[in-house]
């Protein structure tokens, strides 16, 4: 009885032992993912003047197919030419301003698609006047940007500053709380992320919509630290 009684307390101090052995394990892991999380979260973020980015040579490639496909569906490529044509005085590589058209406008999803896949996307004509449009307001309205600020938030983010960032804009500017709802503080926010122009959404008090991604509740965790804020 004595012997079984001394098993059981060996086995029981062996048991709490190895709890103590995987506890701190787990402890030592959870700081070392914190660490890693800090340390990705405090990462300076590119600045809109960075050194301008010139597009994937592979995308060159796929402008012959889409230019036919577009003269397929329009009969002329008017449209197309004249969108191009405004992109040019922003970019001076060859085909640069036409790649990042095809990518805001859905064409370059297209083009890279399988064939079972392409009846999937939905790709769209630009309209050579909004996008003139776009880019004035990028200059001359609240934002106030440069060339070079221009061209690299187009690099970035085509489908944004392409296609009627003004609207976006607004939105933003709908959706974003009172604290951020000032010219000049999105300005500043934008300067560090140009992305910031498609948060669209705000679910607070009013229920998750599932458009996490572009909702202010989340995107403001994501937020750099600003003075007076």
């Amino acid at each position: 009885m004595v012997s079984s009684i001394y098993g059981y307390g060996l086995g029981y101090l062996s048991l709490c032992f190895a709890s103590a052995q995987l506890l701190h394990t787990a402890v030592a892991f959870s700081n070392y993912n914190n660490a890693i999380t800090r340390s990705r979260n405090n990462a300076p973020r590119p600045h809109a003047t960075c050194m301008a980015m010139k597009p994937p040579v592979a995308d060159a490639d796929l402008l012959p197919e889409i230019r036919d496909e577009i003269l397929e569906r329009e009969g002329e490529l008017t449209a197309w030419e004249d969108s191009v044509e405004i992109l040019s005085d922003l970019f001076d590589e060859d085909d640069a301003a036409e790649i990042y058209l095809a990518d805001a406008f859905r064409w370059k999803a297209w083009a890279s698609a399988s064939d079972m896949m392409r009846k999937y996307q939905r790709p769209v004509l630009p309209e050579a006047s909004k996008i003139s449009e776009g880019i004035a307001w990028l200059k001359e309205g609240p934002l106030g940007m440069s060339d070079d600020q221009i061209r690299n938030n187009i690099q970035q983010y085509p489908g944004i500053y392409l296609r009627e960032p003004n609207v976006f804009y607004k939105k933003v500017m709908g959706a974003a709380p009172r604290k951020y709802r000032d010219d000049e503080v999105l300005k500043q926010l934008i300067g560090d992320d140009p992305n910031i122009l498609q948060v669209t959404f705000n679910c607070d008090g009013e229920g998750c919509q599932s458009e996490c991604g572009s909702c202010w509740v989340t995107y403001e965790n994501r937020l750099p630290t600003l003075p007076n804020f």
